[in-house]
């Protein structure tokens, strides 16, 4: 968002001249030409260095600029122009602190300098502080109410405050004064993205790229929508575009890879991905991608191994625990030392993991495990643990630490040698008759259900169903029960009750409570959840319905699931083919009454 440079033409000097209605038509390699012969002659003129320092840092040669407008500072001290040119230098070579300092400078010199405002603005973001840059945009944008760059900036901050309809307004505001601004287009397409406002989003997307079609970020952010909006086909071939325009843009072959994963294509899913490593080597989301294919296709070894680089993904970075002791690798003798095991993402995570807690106790540990807070009273009934802790309780001593999900990675588990004995866990006795007095007594089969989980979760929209697609298995002669908490409006206005199904959400205040309520049902239809988890580690018979690209850890090919033997997987044949699963469902469930 760099802005055209203000200079002072010298009369006469045709060289200057010449160098300057270049620069101004973008000819940027005749105005370093012109800027050349110029300074042989005078070696000081101030603007020539000036303008010389702009052009090389358009040529993207910004430590030859700083040296140019360095010495062009020092003949025009004091110059306004030049310290906010200075600033955006700076701020290409990665110092936005410098650059911040240069543009006060000029403002405190010309207060009503709206280019510096708004380049001030641009450095602000670069350090974190987004609010603050929004008064300054807001202040370039008082001073020049068209400044289409300062709109777009202050759409770029708003972006960064996730106020993403104050974006959208911001970069709408942009292109009323610059038509044909590309990047504004992207900008306003991701913000209208994180609005769901999906078809708003694509003909955004679709404007950048016609402005400017080899745009290949503008392509790349164009694939990551349409495969939100499930047009898999149309997300590969934009996808295929960017890449082709920059076959090193890493991001979009990394973006790529997630699509064809989901596609269910692996082969070329890990070849996309290890050519993002060739290039990037330390990228952690071509690591992940790639770990998730391995895994799927049951390659522990591999598969765990790159797992670990889910800690320098943008998703988990945050999460990071700054630990001084050591993350247990599965190498150091556990024998008379104390581990901390602890909870790192979702909380079907911690029921299928905490079951590593044994092990660990039979290799001599003494085992802290840190969960959860909704899950300790039914975690409580796990063998292995010496003190249990919610999350945020105060630590006690201990030599080693492991979060919960590398522990297979740790211990080299592989799908013959996981620990797999069911049940781990137990519903609370008292808990058992208490809603064994709730439901009463019936001679139906009863069912527990869950079709949706929390809308939160990143991959939601791909696990979750709709009431409405269970209505077949409804009419059955058995008895159904609602697991879930949560519940979609659509589904509300449905009625579950009208349709047959017993809802005690306001009762199921626990997963101790939901697990006396599992203890009672014949069997559990459910989608991926943690209460799919809850309910196979109780030991009991769980039906899973899966999405066509299912989680890692339900692997490929089969109909059941090593880690929990009382588990059998209804899969899809197709996207979004939720019809047939149920159909499948209705088949086995006539064939078990």
């Amino acid at each position: 968002m760099a802005a055209a440079p203000a200079v002072q033409v010298t009369p006469g000097d045709s060289l200057f001249q010449t160098a300057v209605q270049c620069f101004s038509a973008g000819d940027f390699s005749g105005a370093d030409d012109a800027l050349e012969q110029l300074m042989v002659q005078v070696p000081d003129h101030a603007e020539a260095l000036h303008v010389r320092g702009l052009v090389q840092h358009r040529l993207g040669r910004h430590a030859l600029a700083l040296l140019l407008l360095e010495k062009a500072q020092a003949l025009l001290p004091g110059n306004p122009v030049l310290l906010s040119n200075l600033g955006l230098v700076l701020r290409a070579l990665g110092h936005p602190q410098k650059a911040l300092d240069c543009y006060d400078q000029a403002l405190a010199i010309q207060p009503g300098f709206a280019q510096a405002w708004g380049n001030r603005g641009n450095a602000l973001r670069d350090t974190g502080h987004s609010l603050s840059a929004v008064d300054s945009y807001r202040k370039a944008l008082e001073l020049q109410p068209g400044y289409a760059q300062s709109w777009h900036g202050l759409g770029l901050a708003y972006n960064d405050l996730k106020h993403w309809q104050a974006a959208v307004d911001a970069f709408k505001e942009a292109l009323s004064h610059q038509p044909a601004m590309a990047v504004a287009c992207l900008d306003m397409g991701n913000a209208l993205r994180e609005l769901d406002r999906f078809e708003d989003a694509l003909s955004a997307y679709d404007r950048a790229v016609s402005l400017r079609p080899a745009y290949a970020e503008a392509w790349s952010n164009r694939g990551v929508l349409l495969k939100r909006m499930g047009r898999m086909q149309e997300a590969l071939q934009s996808y295929t575009k960017a890449i082709t325009l920059e076959p090193d843009f890493v991001d979009a072959l990394v973006n790529c890879s997630t699509l064809l994963k989901e596609m269910m294509d692996l082969d070329a899913a890990m070849a996309m991905n290890r050519r993002a490593l060739a290039l990037q080597p330390d990228n952690s989301g071509a690591h992940l991608n790639l770990a998730i294919c391995h895994l799927l296709r049951g390659e522990f070894n591999e598969g765990f191994a790159h797992y670990e680089w889910r800690w320098k993904t943008e998703q988990l970075q945050a999460s990071v625990r700054p630990f001084v002791q050591p993350l247990w690798t599965g190498e150091q003798s556990l024998s008379g030392k104390t581990i901390l095991l602890h909870a790192e993402q979702g909380l079907g995570d911690t029921v299928q993991f905490c079951r590593y807690a044994k092990l660990l106790k039979h290799m001599g540990a003494e085992v802290v495990m840190e969960v959860q807070a909704p899950l300790l009273p039914l975690l409580n009934s796990l063998d292995g643990v010496d003190v249990w802790l919610r999350q945020g309780d105060a630590l006690p001593a201990f030599d080693y630490q492991c979060p919960l999900l590398s522990l297979p990675w740790a211990l080299k588990t592989t799908p013959t040698t996981m620990p797999a004995a069911v049940p781990y866990l137990a519903a609370d006795t008292d808990l058992i008759v208490e809603w064994d007095k709730r439901l009463g007594s019936s001679s139906r089969t009863r069912v527990g259900l869950v079709w949706s989980g929390r809308p939160e979760h990143k991959n939601d929209h791909n696990r979750s169903m709709s009431l409405h697609l269970l209505a077949p298995l409804l009419g059955m002669d058995a008895e159904f029960h609602c697991l879930q908490k949560e519940f979609r409006a659509a589904d509300l206005a449905l009625d579950p009750a009208s349709m047959g199904v017993r809802l005690w959400a306001d009762q199921l205040i626990s997963f101790a409570e939901t697990a006396a309520l599992i203890a009672h049902m014949d069997l559990v239809i459910a989608v991926d959840t943690s209460v799919a988890h809850v309910a196979a580690a109780l030991g009991k018979p769980v039906w899973l319905m899966l999405p066509y690209s299912p989680d890692w850890r339900w692997l490929l090919g089969r109909d059941d699931s090593p880690w929990y033997p009382r588990m059998r997987l209804f899969r899809q044949d197709s996207g979004a083919d939720w019809a047939g699963v149920v159909q499948r469902l209705q088949a086995a469930i006539t064939a078990s009454l």
